[in-house]
C-alpha cells in the first residue's frame, strides 16, 4: 500500500510539473556587451495562469472549450462536476448537470436530487421516476395513464367517477344491501343482515328501540294499538282521559309520582306533611301562599303592597309603625327627633344627620362645606367662599391680594407687595423689566429670552437681527437694509435680482444658472447653447417643423378620418394609394396589403378566406360561413338540413325530411316508435328491446312485470300493487306487516312468534307472558323503577343514571358531600365551618392571601417575588435604591434621595471640574481632560505647543508669542519657530519616539501636553499608524523620513532585491520608470540606454525535460515492479494452492479447461 501510495505521489508530481513549461530567456546590454540569461517558467499550452501561490511559484488553470457550469476544469477540455451533478451524455468535455436518482423518468431534473414532473403524473420517492396520476385513486384498481384506471379483477369502471366497483351476480339493492365486495353484499347504514332468510336480506334498525311498535324503516317505529309516538320517539301507552301528576304506565293505567296520591283514575293530588297556614299545598311538602299573603321563612305572612318603613304589617295592606316613628303616609313611618335638625334632617330616632353641602357641628346643628378650603377667606354657604379684608375673589374658592396701581410684568405677592413672573426683573415698586441672556444685536429685549428687531431688521436667530431688502434678493444676498449685492456667476438686472450668465447664448432657450441653459417649451438640449424643436412620438414618414407639427414626405400625406378632417395621431404621414383597398390597407405609395383573413383578389381589393370551405353555405367574411335555404348552422364549416318539428327518435335527412333510427319504425312524419320483440306483460316498450313496467309493478324478466308493495309484505306475500295477505299465525297489523299472534299477551314484551314472547329493550323474562325492568350497573343508593331508570332513597339525590349521591343543605364549598348533612373538604384545603372549605399555603403568604391551595395572591400595591412572599411596587422604580413599602424608596449605600423615584451617588465635595457618577467616584465634565496627577485639567484639542492651556480649547501664549490655529503652537510675532527647534538632521528615525528623545530639552516638548503630541503624530505620520502617540509602520514597511517636507515621515514598502531603473511600489513587488515590466521581478531598462532583450523562448528546453522527467519516472516504476514480483514469489511459493479443499469450503467449481486457482 504505502509503495503505490508512493507510485501515485510521484505520477501527481508529474502531472503538476506538467502544467508549467520552463522559458528561456536573454538578456543583451550593448553599452558593456553583457549577456544575463535566466529561465523564467510559464504555463503550458491549453494552461492559463492565474496567479503566485507560495513562494513565488505561479499557478496554472487548464482551459476547457465550453463552460463547466455546476464543476471545475481539472485537465484540458475535461469537467470534474460538484457533488449531485454529471457530465452531459456522460461526454467528460461536456458541461455539469444536476443528477436525479433513477434518472427522473418522462420528468426534468432541475437541481441535484430535485426532480420536477409533468402535468398529470406525481414523483414516486421510491424509483425517483414520474408516474402517471389518476385524481380517484384508482381504488381496486391500477393508474396505467393520466386520469386512466385498469380495474382488478372482480371489479368494473364507472365511467362518471373513474373508480372502480366491485360485481356482485346477486341483487344486493332488492335485499336492502349494497355490494361491498366482488360477490360479497352488505347492508345499507340503518339496516342489519336477517341471519334466518335464505337469500341475502336486510331488515330496518331502530337504534332507540321501538317497545311496544314495529320497526318499519331505520328509525322509524310504528306503534301499537293504545300506544302512541313519545317526545323520545318511542311507543308509550295512551291513558284517554289523562295522567295528571303520575306516569301512564300501560293503556288507561295511570300510577301517581312520588309525593302525591290518587283522587280519580285520571288526577293525582300532592301531599303536604304539615299544615299550610294561610295557603294551600301546591306541591308534595310545598306551600303556596293565599291572595294577600307572601312567603317568609316557609310560612305565609300577611302582605303590604309598597312596603312599611319602619315598620311592620299588622294585616293585608296595614302598616303598623315602629317604637320612636309616628305615621308619615300609608308605607312610611318617621323618626321622632326632639328640638329639631338645624341644617340637617331626623335620619332615626334621637339622631340627626346632615343636608348635603354641610357637616356635624353639634348634636343638633350642621356647618357649610367649602370643599378645598377657603384660602385667604371663609366659608359662607355650601361650596361659597367670602373674602378677607384686604383681598378679593380670585376663584370660587381663592383670595387673591390687592396691590394698588397693578404689578407689570409681577403679580401681588401679598396687599401692597409685588413679585417678579420668572425671566424678568425689578423696575420699580410696580415694574418689572424682561431679561435676554445674550443681549439682542440689532435690537431690544420684547419678553424674556425674546428679542425684537429695529426699523429694516428681521430675526435671524435668538439673539441676532439680520438686515432686511424688500422683494428680496433673488441669486444674492441682503448687504444691508434695502440694498443687495449679487453672487459669483451672475449680474444686477433690478435692485431685487440678479440673473445668470451664458457665454454664447442660449438659442431657443434662456440662461438658468451660470453657463447652464435650459431650453423653452417644446424644444430639448441639441448642445450646450442650442434647442431644438420637440414632436411628441416622433414625425412617421415626415420631420419635426416646429414644437408639435410635422410635415410630411414625398408620397405621404396626414393620415385623414372618413369624414375628410385630419385624425388624433399629429405625428403620423400615411402612404397614398390612388382608387383605395377594399378589405385592405395602403402598405406604401401605390401598393395594397390585405387584412389578416382576406387574400388579393386585385390591385385594389381582397376577399375573406375560410379555412375548411362553407359545406351547403358561402364564406361571407373570414372564417364565417352563412347557410343555404334550407339549411341551419351545425359546426363553422358546415351546415345540416332542417326538418321543423324535429324528428322524435330518428333524424332528418334532408330539409323537412325524417329517417328512423336503428330498432325504431315508423309511426308519423315526424315520430318513430322503438320495436320489443315478445311484448311487455303489465309493461311499455321503452327502447329498442327494452320493457318498462307500469305503476305498481316492477321487472321480472325481459317481458315480464310483477306487483309491488312499498315497504314490502313482512310475513307474508304482495297479492296485487300495493295489497299484502298474510301467511298462517299472523294477523293483519298493518298495509305491509302481518304480526304473529300469542294468546295472553305479552307484558313489558311483544309477541316474536306464533305462540312466542320476547322482552322489550330494557326488560328481562320473568314468566311466559311477563318480562321486569333492568337498569344496567345497579341503583346505587336506590332502587329500579323502570328500564334504565333509578329512584333515590331518602336524602339522596339523582347524580348519574346509576348513582344517588348524599345532599347536603348549603352545599360543601371547596369540598364534597360525603353522606346526607356531612361535608369533606378536597385535597389542599381544610375545615373552616360546617358548610366551607378553606384553601392551605404552606410556609404562609407574606404580604398577602391564601387564593387557591398552594397559591398565594398579594394585598394591594404588592407584587408577587416568590411562591410565599410579595414585595412592595413603587410607581416609576426605585434608581439606585430599593422599595421599602408600596410607593416609598430607600436608598442605597453610598447614595442620597433626589427625588421620589431617585437617590444620586454621594461624593462629599471632591469632585473640581468633574460629575460625581458613582458614591466615591468622579468624572470629567465635556472640555475637561485627566491629568497624571488625578485632577480635570482643561483639553485644548487642536494642541497648545509653547502655551498653557487655561480652559477648554482656550491657549494662553506668553513670552510675545501669538496662539497659531493651523499648527496649534504658539509661534513668534514675526511667524519664526521658537529656537531651531525641528526635525532637520535627525535622518531616517523608526518612529516619534526619537524625535521625542533628540528633543527632550527644547521648550517646546518640555511644554507640551499628551493631547499636543498626539496630534502632532497624526500630522506628521503618513502612510502608519499613530500607536502610543508614535508612528508605527505595518509589516513589510519601513519608517523613513520626506526629502521634500523634513518634518514628515513616510511609511514606504521593502523589496529585498534592489529594484534596478524603476522603484518599489508593494512589499517584494517592483515597478519600472518607463511603466513596463521588471524582468525577473526587479529589473528594468535604462531610459538613458538602448538595450535590446532578445527573449529566446525555449520550447524545446520543456518539452525535453517532461520527457526526461517521464523517462525517469518509467525507470523508477519497472524497478518497484521487479522488487514486488520478487516479494511475492518468496510469499507465495510457501503455500499450496489446495485447490479441492477450497472448492469444497467456498462452493465455487471449475472446469477443467477454465479452471481458476481459490488461494488460501
Amino acid at each position: 500500500m504505502l509503495i503505490g501510495k508512493i507510485f501515485i505521489f510521484s505520477l501527481l508530481i508529474g502531472f503538476l510539473e506538467a502544467q508549467i513549461c520552463t522559458i528561456g530567456v536573454t538578456f543583451h546590454i550593448q553599452f558593456n556587451s553583457l549577456s544575463i540569461a535566466k529561465n523564467e517558467k510559464r504555463c503550458c499550452k491549453n494552461y492559463k495562469r492565474i496567479g503566485i501561490g507560495k513562494g513565488s511559484q505561479i499557478q496554472c488553470e487548464a482551459i476547457c472549450a465550453h463552460p463547466c457550469g455546476s464543476g471545475k476544469c481539472t485537465k484540458p477540455n475535461v469537467c470534474t462536476c460538484n457533488k449531485g451533478y454529471t457530465n452531459f451524455n456522460n461526454v467528460p468535455s461536456n458541461r455539469c448537470v444536476p443528477s436525479c436518482k433513477g434518472g427522473c423518468s418522462k420528468g426534468t431534473c432541475q437541481s441535484p436530487g430535485r426532480c420536477v414532473c409533468p402535468k398529470n403524473h406525481i414523483l414516486d420517492p421510491g424509483s425517483g421516476n414520474c408516474l402517471p396520476h389518476c385524481p380517484s385513486g384508482c381504488p381496486n384498481g391500477k393508474c396505467v395513464l393520466p386520469n386512466k384506471c385498469s380495474c382488478n379483477n372482480g371489479f368494473s369502471q364507472n365511467a362518471t367517477t373513474q373508480t372502480c366497483q366491485p360485481i356482485c351476480e346477486q341483487n344486493c339493492a332488492s335485499g336492502n344491501g349494497v355490494c361491498a365486495a366482488p360477490d360479497h353484499c352488505e347492508c345499507k347504514q340503518g339496516y342489519a343482515e336477517d341471519k334466518d332468510s335464505k337469500s341475502f336480506m336486510c331488515r330496518p334498525v331502530c337504534r332507540k328501540g321501538c317497545d311496544n311498535g314495529v320497526c318499519r324503516a331505520p328509525d322509524v317505529c310504528e306503534c301499537k294499538k293504545n300506544y302512541q309516538k313519545g317526545p323520545d320517539r318511542n311507543c308509550v301507552p295512551i291513558c284517554q282521559y289523562g295522567c295528571m301528576n303520575g306516569n301512564c304506565t300501560a293503556p288507561d293505567v295511570c300510577d301517581c309520582f312520588e309525593g302525591y296520591s290518587a283522587i280519580s283514575e285520571s288526577i293525582c293530588d300532592p301531599i303536604c306533611k304539615e299544615v299550610c297556614l294561610n295557603g294551600f299545598c301546591e306541591a308534595p311538602d310545598l306551600c303556596s301562599c293565599n291572595e294577600g299573603y307572601r312567603k317568609r321563612d316557609n310560612i305565609c305572612e300577611p302582605d303590604c303592597e309598597g312596603g312599611c318603613e319602619n315598620g311592620f304589617c299588622e294585616s293585608p295592606g296595614k302598616c303598623s309603625c315602629l317604637e320612636g316613628y309616628e305615621k308619615e303616609s300609608e308605607n312610611r313611618c318617621a323618626p321622632i327627633c326632639e328640638g329639631g335638625c338645624e341644617n340637617g334632617f331626623c335620619e332615626s330616632p334621637g339622631k340627626c344627620s346632615c343636608l348635603e353641602g354641610y357637616e356635624k357641628e353639634s348634636e343638633k346643628r350642621c356647618a357649610p362645606i367649602c370643599e378645598g378650603g377657603c384660602e385667604n377667606g371663609f366659608c359662607e354657604s355650601p361650596g361659597k367662599c367670602s373674602c378677607l379684608e384686604g383681598y378679593e375673589k380670585e376663584t370660587e374658592k381663592r383670595c387673591a391680594p390687592i396691590c394698588e396701581g397693578g404689578c407689570e410684568n409681577g403679580f401681588c405677592e401679598s396687599p401692597g407687595k409685588c413679585s417678579c413672573l420668572e425671566g424678568y426683573e425689578k423696575e420699580s415698586e410696580k415694574r418689572c423689566a424682561p431679561i435676554c441672556k445674550g443681549g439682542c444685536e440689532n435690537g431690544f429685549c420684547e419678553s424674556p429670552g425674546k428679542c425684537s428687531c429695529l426699523e429694516g431688521y428681521e430675526q435671524e436667530s435668538e439673539n441676532r437681527c439680520a438686515p432686511i431688502c424688500e422683494g428680496g434678493c433673488e441669486n444674492g444676498f441682503c448687504e444691508s437694509p434695502g440694498k443687495c449685492s449679487c453672487l459669483e456667476g451672475y449680474e444686477k438686472e433690478s435692485e431685487n435680482r440678479c440673473a445668470p450668465i451664458c457665454e454664447g447664448g442660449c438659442e431657443n432657450g434662456f440662461c438658468e444658472s451660470p453657463g447652464k441653459c435650459s431650453c423653452l417649451e417644446g424644444y430639448e438640449k441639441e448642445s450646450e447653447n442650442r434647442c431644438a424643436p420637440i414632436c411628441k412620438g416622433g414625425c412617421e414618414n415626415g420631420f419635426c417643423e416646429s414644437p408639435g407639427k410635422c410635415s410630411c414626405l414625398e408620397g405621404y400625406a396626414k393620415e385623414r378620418n372618413r369624414c375628410g378632417g385630419v385624425t388624433r395621431k399629429e405625428n403620423r404621414c400615411a402612404p397614398i394609394c390612388e382608387g383605395g383597398c377594399e378589405n385592405g390597407f395602403c402598405e406604401s405609395p401605390g401598393k395594397c396589403s390585405c387584412l389578416e383573413g382576406y387574400e388579393k383578389e386585385s390591385e385594389n381589393r381582397c376577399a375573406p378566406i375560410c379555412k375548411g370551405g362553407c359545406e351547403n353555405g358561402f364564406c361571407e367574411s373570414p372564417g364565417k360561413c352563412s347557410c343555404l335555404e334550407g339549411y341551419a348552422k351545425e359546426s363553422e364549416n358546415r351546415c345540416a338540413p332542417i326538418c321543423k318539428g324535429g324528428c322524435e327518435n330518428g333524424f332528418c335527412e334532408s330539409p323537412g325530411k325524417c329517417s328512423c333510427l336503428e330498432g325504431y319504425e315508423k309511426e308519423s312524419e315526424k315520430r318513430c316508435a322503438p320495436i320489443c320483440e315478445g311484448g311487455c306483460e303489465n309493461g311499455f316498450c321503452e327502447s329498442p328491446g327494452k320493457c318498462s313496467c307500469l305503476e305498481g309493478y316492477e321487472r321480472e324478466s325481459e317481458n315480464r312485470c310483477a306487483p309491488t308493495c312499498k315497504g314490502g309484505c313482512e310475513n307474508g306475500f304482495c297479492e296485487s300493487p300495493g295489497k299484502c295477505s298474510c301467511l298462517e299465525g299472523y294477523a293483519k297489523e298493518s298495509e305491509n306487516r302481518c304480526a304473529p299472534i300469542c294468546e295472553g299477551g305479552c307484558e313489558n314484551g311483544f309477541c316474536e312468534s306464533p305462540g312466542k314472547c320476547s322482552c322489550l329493550e330494557g326488560y328481562a323474562k320473568e314468566s311466559e307472558n311477563r318480562c321486569a325492568p333492568i337498569c344496567k350497573g345497579g341503583c346505587e343508593n336506590g332502587f329500579c323503577e323502570s328500564p334504565g331508570k333509578c329512584s333515590c332513597l331518602k336524602g339522596y339525590a339523582k347524580e348519574s343514571e346509576n348513582r344517588c349521591a348524599p345532599i347536603c343543605k348549603g352545599g360543601c364549598e371547596n369540598g364534597f358531600c360525603e353522606s346526607p348533612g356531612k361535608c369533606s373538604c378536597l385535597e389542599g384545603y381544610e375545615k373552616e365551618s360546617e358548610n366551607r372549605c378553606a384553601p392551605t399555603c404552606k410556609g404562609g403568604c407574606e404580604n398577602g392571601f391564601c387564593d387557591l391551595p398552594g397559591k398565594c395572591s398579594c394585598l394591594e400595591g404588592y407584587e408577587k417575588e416568590t411562591e410565599n412572599r410579595c414585595a412592595p411596587i413603587c410607581e416609576g422604580g426605585c434608581e439606585n435604591g430599593f422599595c421599602e413599602s408600596p410607593g416609598k424608596c430607600s436608598c442605597l449605600e453610598g447614595y442620597k434621595k433626589e427625588s421620589e423615584n431617585r437617590c444620586a451617588p454621594n461624593c462629599e465635595g471632591k469632585c473640581a471640574n468633574e460629575l460625581c457618577m458613582a458614591p466615591g467616584q468622579c468624572l470629567c465634565i465635556e472640555g475637561y481632560m485627566r491629568s497624571g496627577e488625578g485632577t480635570c485639567k482643561p483639553h485644548c484639542p487642536n494642541g497648545c505647543f509653547n502655551g498653557s492651556c487655561v480652559a477648554p480649547n482656550e491657549c494662553s501664549c506668553g513670552n510675545g508669542s501669538v496662539y497659531e490655529f493651523s499648527s496649534g503652537m504658539c509661534v513668534l510675532e514675526n511667524n519664526d519657530l521658537v529656537g531651531d527647534v525641528g526635525t532637520d538632521g535627525l535622518g531616517p528615525v523608526s518612529s516619534t519616539a526619537s524625535w521625542l528623545e533628540d528633543s527632550s530639552d527644547s521648550p517646546v516638548a518640555r511644554s507640551s501636553s499628551i493631547a499636543d503630541l498626539f496630534l502632532w503624530c497624526e500630522k506628521l505620520c503618513w502612510n502608519g499608524t499613530c500607536v502610543e502617540d508614535q508612528c508605527t509602520c505595518a509589516p513589510n514597511y519601513k519608517l523613513h523620513r520626506d526629502q521634500g517636507d523634513a518634518g514628515r515621515l513616510l511609511c514606504l514598502p521593502i523589496c529585498e532585491m534592489e529594484c534596478i531603473n524603476g522603484y518599489c511600489m508593494f512589499p517584494a513587488m517592483c515597478a519600472c520608470f518607463d511603466g513596463g515590466e521588471p524582468a525577473g521581478g526587479y529589473l528594468c531598462q535604462s531610459p538613458d540606454e538602448s538595450a535590446t532583450v532578445e527573449h529566446s523562448y525555449g520550447q524545446k528546453t520543456g518539452k525535453s525535460r517532461l520527457m526526461w522527467l517521464f523517462i525517469a519516472v518509467g525507470i523508477v516504476a519497472v524497478s518497484l515492479s521487479i522488487v514486488i514480483a520478487f516479494l511475492m514469489c518468496h510469499i507465495y511459493k510457501k503455500h499450496s494452492y489446495r485447490v479441492a479443499q477450497n472448492e469444497q469450503k467456498f462452493g465455487v467449481y471449475f472446469s477443467a479447461n477454465k479452471a481458476d486457482v481459490i488461494r488460501a
